[in-house]
């Protein structure tokens, strides 16, 4: 008995030395009514449940390691993916090795939460370094199964994508910087970024994005975001413009991690080289129960055809399920209406 109660009393020990989460949902989306082309649509559903919204989730840590491991249900594809794998460890306090996902950015908007291009997502092996408000942070980004260095006999060493990123808080708000490289460091997309934080009576920051790709200076980019309150409604304006100097800019979402197409103020393929200036807004109004908000979206004001999303809905909850309900109108040549829902229930 006592030997029992001895090895019953070590796994309390070793249990309370680190930390397990596990957290999932389920989460269905669709259209109540959708209208484009002269076509009526009606009650579309479908089950998506992607590793940033609420997918099954597993996550270990103690104060030297960790790991997490997601599992869900990619937009489109009915089949379910593992997603998100990652482990960290710390060999020293100031040093973490990551290895799988990993993530990071300047600044990122709140809104949509997807907007910057001073980012990357990807697995691989990063490095951070940080102390006393400083952070430096190494990723080779490998991509999964991949490697991140090849040289065959012969062959030009073969060298996959690069980023680093440096960072410093202090009083004053936060600064940081970083390169990103790719197609053996022929190509490249570099930035700089400043957090007012704290220092101002509204929330501040921007970032300026340079890309040198093709042997040519490609375009510059930059993102400015603001928000702040009026009584208890809360207001962000997310901006993005720039400059494409090459005719024919291309899409380099194949190139560097991080930066899509769709992102506001994300044009390219342009005939002549030209200006760009997308915005994102968003009105957060609360009452009792139910939590309204407005979108506004334009992905570039200064493209020939005109094209801006408006987006009035809300957010509640009825029980344990979560629903948010909204009329989506983008306004554009090709009109398109819908009413797009979405419910979850966390467990």
């Amino acid at each position: 008995m006592k030997k029992i109660v001895g090895i019953l009393a070590a796994a309390a020990v070793a249990a309370s030395a680190f930390a397990v989460d596990f957290s999932a949902g389920v989460r269905l989306e669709g259209d109540l009514f959708h209208y484009k082309s002269n076509t009526i649509e009606l009650f579309k559903e479908a089950h998506v449940n992607e590793f940033y919204q609420a997918p099954i989730s597993f996550s270990i840590s103690d104060d030297k390691a960790g790991g997490q491991l997601k599992i869900s249900n990619v937009k489109g594809d009915a089949a379910v993916t593992a997603d998100a794998w990652s482990i960290w460890f710390k060999p020293v306090d100031i040093l973490k090795v990551t290895v799988g996902r990993w993530s990071t950015n300047l600044n990122q908007e709140h809104i949509g939460w997807c907007n910057t291009d001073s980012g990357i997502e990807s697995d691989g092996y990063a490095l951070t370094l940080s102390t006393a408000g400083f952070s430096w942070d190494i990723f080779l980004a490998s991509k999964n199964d991949k490697y991140f260095f090849t040289k065959a006999d012969g062959v030009d060493a073969a060298i996959a994508e690069f980023y680093t990123k440096v960072q410093y808080g202090a009083d004053f708000g936060t600064i940081n910087a970083f390169l990103n490289a790719a197609n053996n460091f022929k190509d490249f997309r570099f930035g700089a970024g400043f957090n007012f934080g704290s220092t101002l009576p509204v929330g501040l920051w921007i970032n300026a994005i340079g890309t040198y790709a093709g042997n040519d200076f490609q375009r510059i980019r930059a993102e400015a975001d603001v928000s702040t309150s009026f009584g208890s409604i809360g207001w962000e304006l997310f901006l993005a413009g720039g400059y494409d100097m090459k005719a024919g800019t291309q899409n380099y979402n194949d190139t560097f991690t991080g930066v899509e197409g769709w992102h506001v103020g994300g044009t390219y393929n342009r005939a002549d080289p030209a200006a760009f200036l997308g915005f994102y807004t968003k009105f957060s109004i609360p009452a009792d129960a139910l939590n309204f908000y407005v979108e506004i979206k334009d992905g570039d004001v200064l493209a020939k055809d005109f094209s801006m999303t408006v987006k009035p809905g809300f957010t509640t909850n009825v029980g344990c399920c979560a629903v948010e309900c909204a009329v989506e109108a983008t306004l554009a040549k090709a009109f398109e209406l819908k009413v797009p829902v979405n419910f979850k229930v966390m467990f």
